[in-house]
């Protein structure tokens, strides 16, 4: 059986062979955009889920977390558990310091740009309806398992877009 290994998808997602992938990303997401400089390694910005900082003309500085996929998929997977065996929560579940989630499909030079409170209101609000209803995608790793729903690309950014209505 082969196992997820979590050294080789760090190594995947860190790998330097993207790197123009994702500039022409953030040139085309932030027209004034100075830099757009790559955390990695064990550092900080990593433990809070910072894997790039953005700065912009205005001064302002942006946290992304950036997730890739090699092959092409309807789906946007949301990691929930991270290591089973203790319940660790997975990504989409931990209050992280960043401002938006880059998920992208390497293949198709395809990058979704989620707003990360904004992801965030849609999977607490639709969290018990999507494990119900949609795939639960199970990394099987050596001594642990990852787990993830698989939300239909097209459903997700539907819930975002009612997200954006706050109701009181």
């Amino acid at each position: 059986m082969k196992y997820h290994d979590f050294n080789e998808r760090l190594a995947f997602s860190e790998s330097a062979g993207h790197e123009e992938f994702w500039q022409k990303i953030y040139q085309k997401a932030f027209p004034d955009m100075l830099f757009a400089n790559i955390c990695t390694g064990k550092c900080q910005g990593q433990y809070l889920g910072i894997d790039r900082v953005i700065q912009l003309s205005s001064g302002k500085t942006l946290y992304v977390d950036e997730k890739k996929r090699e092959s092409e998929y309807n789906d946007i997977l949301l990691e929930y558990i991270s290591v089973d065996t203790n319940n660790a929560p997975g990504w989409i579940e931990k209050d992280l310091q960043i401002d938006y989630l880059a998920y992208a499909f390497i293949q198709s030079q395809r990058c979704y740009l989620f707003p990360w409170q904004l992801l965030r209101r849609c999977w607490i609000h639709f969290k018990d309806t999507w494990l119900k209803k949609y795939q639960l995608i199970t990394a099987q790793n050596k001594t642990y398992k990852t787990l993830s729903v698989a939300i239909p690309t097209n459903i997700l950014l539907k819930s975002i877009k009612s997200s954006l209505i706050i109701q009181i």
